[in-house]
């Protein structure tokens, strides 16, 4: 069985549905697992879905895992005199997550 890469529009359905999932009280799935909530979100936003709850639980934690490094990395740009605007920041940032990682931060669109 191969896998089948995840594409942007499902990282961001993703993201949407866990946005949902935490923020919705009034979710049509009240006694469920929170990850089936999201998953439930998920397939409402994607329509026909290739992914089980586990896969879009474990790309979850993934995107979340990367992006907390990212944020730690622009957290820590250098601009205490102030001549970096934000687009300079993540620039840096990018390079800078390239460098200790070994690849780009794939969660960040310009």
């Amino acid at each position: 069985m191969s896998v089948i890469p995840w594409s942007v529009e499902e990282d961001i359905a993703l993201c949407e549905s866990w946005v949902v999932a935490v923020t919705n009280h009034e979710t049509p799935l009240p006694t469920s697992p929170f990850w089936d909530r999201v998953y439930h979100e998920f397939c409402i936003l994607r329509g026909e879905v290739i992914r089980t709850v586990h896969a879009i639980c474990s790309r979850f934690r993934m995107i979340h895992m990367d992006s907390a490094r990212f944020e730690a990395i622009v957290n820590g740009v250098d601009n205490d005199d102030g001549e970096l605007n934000e687009g300079d920041i993540i620039q840096v940032a990018c390079v800078e997550y390239h460098n200790k990682y070994g690849g780009d931060f794939k969660h960040y669109a310009a």
